[in-house]
């Protein structure tokens, strides 16, 4: 009777437990929405051209309104700021467009839950318990939103080489979707989005080659000639972006310079090359590695920006969490040697050498795919281990949510809580503190003026934030007086 009574107990206080990691993530996904919707986001580059681009393309501050950064609106990948104009349209709100981060995280952890039976509470407190991640879950910053559908098509590609049976059309139909939404996303995707597509191909062509009738394989030539007709559709759409700047511009990347075989790309701007100054003439996988160990990395923030050239843009991943998770799954692949995980470890292999090695690996927040495919691979396995055995475990989703709700509080503490709940920071604060109203009282009706060294928040003087001048008028943004279009107004 005794015993009964304390194995429900400890029934009882499980439950209470996970109850309450529940409630801290539904309580955490609700602040950090509000926080979205009301704040607005000051970060550098949102202001310098993600807001611009959204507005543009829903013609909320249309193009003639506003000239800035023309090379890379044309060439630059817009998905991600397609969805953030729509957010703003339908909002009516430019904080609207910070929903889209947060809107990208809801979306993985319900593919996580969806395919991989990960529960709610605990993929939403382990993911933000990444300082990245956090960050950017409220910013008009591209970055977030673009790794995530990078992660779904590895974690789908792991899903196909897991099972051993064909992949279905909805599987099929996410991998083809979500590589899209990478490769439109982020210029620094697109090489990755292939590398997947890769390893996806050699799936498909594997599986359908195993098929075990003979008709089956007497027919593998005419499937061949089908698959790669649909390849090559799917490719299009994929591959939208880079398509369309090879046909316009001769070059892939563009306006990025490109050099292929000793022949330079038709360009606008030179090939982004930063280290920190101590790693300047190190391997790239040092600087990685260096990096996910936040080894003289800069403040967790949006940017990872630092004064100090030595920790600038290195770090963004809490280097404690990193090692807390490679010894996870290292633990996890030792106790359970079967085909799950020895598919993560080949995947979490080659996802490594890769990110490792790809120019400015050590920017994390370029990668952020890397640190959420960790996370989701051991949220996926501890859930396995979980469902599996009718055993209490001490590794357990419950405790795992416990050690990441702990990570998430030590970065949320770190960086006072700004990026987890509402500051109140509106859109007329926001005015108050980056207008220049002198110069705009002298923009006329139909003025074209050229504004120099308001840069980034020179949109924020853009007619649609300023409804009480009830007419148009056109800006030019430059640093140089010298770069501003002939017979336009100059004010600075």
């Amino acid at each position: 009777m005794v015993e009964t009574v304390t194995k429900s107990s400890k029934k009882s206080q499980k439950i209470g437990v996970t109850t309450i990691l529940k409630a801290i993530a539904l309580i955490l996904a609700i602040s950090i929405f509000l926080r979205g919707i009301i704040d607005i986001d000051v970060a550098y580059d949102s202001w310098g051209y993600h807001l611009p681009f959204a507005a543009r393309i829903w013609q909320i501050v249309p193009a003639e309104q506003y000239i800035n950064m023309e090379e890379r609106f044309a060439g630059f990948p817009l998905f991600v700021h397609f969805l953030q104009g729509f957010f703003w349209f339908v909002t009516r709100r430019v904080q609207g467009a910070n929903l889209v981060g947060w809107s990208s995280i809801a979306l993985y952890v319900y593919f996580l839950k969806t395919c991989f039976r990960v529960p709610l509470f605990l993929s939403t407190i382990a993911l933000l318990a990444i300082p990245l991640v956090q960050a950017h879950a409220t910013s008009s910053y591209v970055d977030l939103a673009s790794n995530i559908p990078l992660a779904i098509s590895i974690m789908m590609t792991y899903l196909i080489y897991q099972q051993k049976q064909f992949p279905t059309l909805l599987q099929l139909l996410i991998i083809i979707f979500s590589t899209a939404a990478a490769s439109n996303s982020k210029p620094q995707l697109e090489p990755l989005v292939l590398v997947v597509l890769f390893f996806v191909a050699v799936r498909f062509l594997w599986l359908r080659w195993r098929q075990p009738s003979e008709e089956a394989k007497g027919s593998y030539f005419q499937w061949l000639i089908k698959a790669g007709a649909i390849a090559f559709v799917a490719s299009l759409f994929i591959f939208a972006t880079p398509i369309k700047n090879i046909a316009l511009f001769g070059n892939p990347f563009y306006p990025v310079r490109i050099e292929i075989a000793g022949h330079v790309l038709n360009h606008a701007l030179p090939l982004y090359d930063h280290a920190p100054g101590y790693l300047g003439d190190a391997p790239r996988a040092q600087r990685w590695l260096y990096s996910i160990l936040d080894i003289k990395a800069a403040p967790w923030s949006i940017d990872q920006w630092s004064e100090d050239v030595d920790r600038q843009r290195m770090g963004g991943f809490f280097g404690a969490y990193v090692v807390f998770h490679l010894l996870l799954f290292t633990y996890l692949c030792i106790r359970n040697r079967d085909r799950d995980t020895s598919v993560a470890a080949i995947l979490l292999t080659v996802m490594s050498i890769v990110a490792a090695n790809f120019p400015q690996s050590h920017e994390l927040r370029y990668f952020m795919y890397w640190m959420i495919v960790l996370v989701s691979l051991n949220l996926y396995l501890v859930t396995r281990i979980e469902l599996s055995s009718s055993k209490s475990q001490l590794v357990n989703t419950r405790n795992l949510g416990l050690v990441c709700l702990i990570a998430l509080t030590i970065v949320a503490a770190k960086t006072y809580f700004f990026y987890i709940k509402p500051g109140f920071h509106t859109l007329e604060n926001f005015k108050q503190d980056t207008v220049d109203r002198n110069l705009l009282e002298k923009i006329e009706p139909n003025d074209k003026v050229c504004i120099v060294g308001k840069y980034p928040y020179t949109f924020v003087h853009t007619p649609w934030f300023h409804p009480e001048k009830d007419y148009t008028y056109s800006i030019q943004a430059e640093a140089n007086p010298q770069h501003c279009t002939v017979n336009k107004k100059i004010l600075s």
